[in-house]
């Protein structure tokens, strides 16, 4: 069994893992050449005089952990991944694939896709069945195994993911959707996501993240995601992190657009003790797009460190970055965004804005955002605030009979309320309403008791949520002035 219980990680164990599974030779070197560069790797430890974030995990205790947690492929899903579905994000699907701990257990997917040659299986019977393409798509040009220590030990240890082929013309209408659950105290669950979407071709694919692990025993999720959007092809990804806080997560997530693809990334990040996520848009093909929207929430002591890049490298891109959060007790964030507009990526239209409000004293956030352009025909424009509730806008709410507690939670609702409008899956939108109240209340109430309340509030005194800034402006413009260069 490869479940039996083995703590750290080594070229032994990533050599058993490979026997084990059955796995062609050029994929045990490309492990064995990942852990070498693990190993002579320093792990990342950020900018001097940031949050720390980076220095936290490169603590972590890797070697404690197990990296064979692995799930029985076939077997019976528990009963609460079944009861789980009843209130999953996604209500009519076109496939459904999951992940237990270390493996894929179910997967399925319409008959009429698989007569068109849609592809969904788990990474595992992938490398057998179409070593063809997981040869030249996995962890070579996305997401590169070599390109940072982390990304290293996944290409070393992942266990199993999730395969998508879109072959061309195929639409697919209704989503797909993943889900990775995690309950092996003391394990490290490396999850890999592929999608290949090829020309003319689009698709919805939504995952979730969930864990419950004891307090004392600690796990890790690594997961990466790699999206290719080939020639007019659309992906849409959407993800939810909503793990519990006895669990650090690793996250990379990047695609690779051809000539007018599209893809957007859709992330809401709840739960984990530690976050670190980079989030990448490598728009190599003339008139392609990306879009990211994410939502955080952060409590406890939580720490997350999010990047993102969106890298121009051909001509009439366009990307656009809106990212929003609140912090409240003593959590950490830090967010660096950055645009990149390679020489020669002429008439590239790009925009990054990030914004944390505050909702404790003791709670920080660093805010970064960057420029490198290298083109002189471009329009880019970024901008960051962080701040805490404007007492004035409390004030607003409270001389109208609002009870603070009540109030806070209105103006941290007109805060997300324009970039959930973003967010174009239903029940993800729902999902973080009842979230976002249920962390500010303390106690579980529907979105028809709360959000809706506080919209229809507005509406009778005259406000809507474009009234609510950190600055304490009214104006209905966008929210703050960016700068163009």
């Amino acid at each position: 069994m490869l479940n039996a219980p083995t703590a750290g990680f080594s070229r032994s164990v990533i050599e058993e893992l490979s026997r084990r599974k059955g796995e062609p030779e050029w994929m045990l070197q490309l492990r064995l050449r990942a852990w070498e560069a693990y190993e002579s790797t320093p792990a990342p430890l950020g900018r001097r005089g940031d949050l720390g974030t980076l220095k936290t995990l490169a603590n972590f205790k890797f070697q404690d952990l197990n990296p064979l947690a692995l799930g029985e492929k076939g077997s019976k899903l528990p009963a609460r991944i079944e009861e789980s579905l009843q209130e999953a994000l996604v209500n009519e699907r076109s496939g459904l694939i999951i992940q237990h701990n270390g493996s894929v257990v179910h997967t399925q997917l319409s008959e009429e896709l698989k007569e068109q040659g849609v592809i969904l299986s788990d990474l595992d019977t992938a490398v057998r069945e179409h070593p063809e393409l997981v040869q030249k798509y996995f962890m070579t040009e996305c997401v590169p195994a070599l390109a940072g220590k982390y990304t290293a030990l996944h290409a070393a240890f992942w266990t199993d993911g999730f395969f998508l082929y879109v072959p061309k013309g195929v639409e697919i209408e209704a989503p797909i959707l993943a889900q990775v659950w995690i309950d092996a105290g003391a394990s490290a669950i490396f999850a890999h996501t592929l999608i290949i979407a090829e020309e003319q071709s689009s698709v919805r694919f939504v995952e979730e993240y969930t864990s419950n692990v004891a307090e004392d025993q600690a796990s890790l999720l690594s997961d990466v995601v790699e999206v290719f959007a080939k020639r007019e092809a659309r992906v849409e990804f959407s993800n939810l992190q909503d793990l519990d806080q006895h669990t650090w997560n690793i996250t990379d997530k990047n695609a690779v657009y051809a000539q007018d693809g599209s893809v957007t990334f859709v992330l809401a990040d709840l739960g984990s003790k530690l976050t670190f996520a980079n989030i990448g848009a490598g728009l190599q093909g003339d008139g392609s797009a990306a879009e990211l929207v994410g939502v955080f929430f952060t409590d406890h002591d939580q720490r997350y460190t999010i990047k993102t890049l969106s890298d121009h490298a051909a001509l009439s891109t366009n990307a656009e970055t809106m990212v929003k959060g609140v912090l409240t007790d003593q959590s950490r964030v830090e967010f660096e965004g950055m645009i990149r507009v390679e020489p020669g990526a002429q008439q590239t239209a790009s925009f990054l804005s990030a914004h944390a409000l505050l909702l404790s004293k003791k709670a920080r956030a660093e805010l970064i955002p960057g420029l490198e352009i290298a083109a002189n025909e471009v329009s880019a424009s970024h901008g960051a605030t962080s701040g805490q509730i404007d007492e004035q806008q409390l004030f607003y709410l409270m001389v109208r009979g609002i009870p603070r507690p009540e109030a806070e939670r209105i103006v941290v609702q007109g805060f997300f309320e324009p970039v959930l409008q973003r967010i174009p899956l239903e029940n993800l939108r729902i999902r973080l309403r009842r979230s976002i109240v249920r962390r500010m209340s303390g106690t579980y109430e529907t979105e028809a008791d709360t959000w809706v309340d506080a919209q229809e509030r507005w509406e009778i005194e005259g406000v809507d949520e474009g009234a609510i800034h950190l600055d304490g402006s009214t104006r209905s413009d966008d929210e703050i002035k960016l700068q163009e260069y």
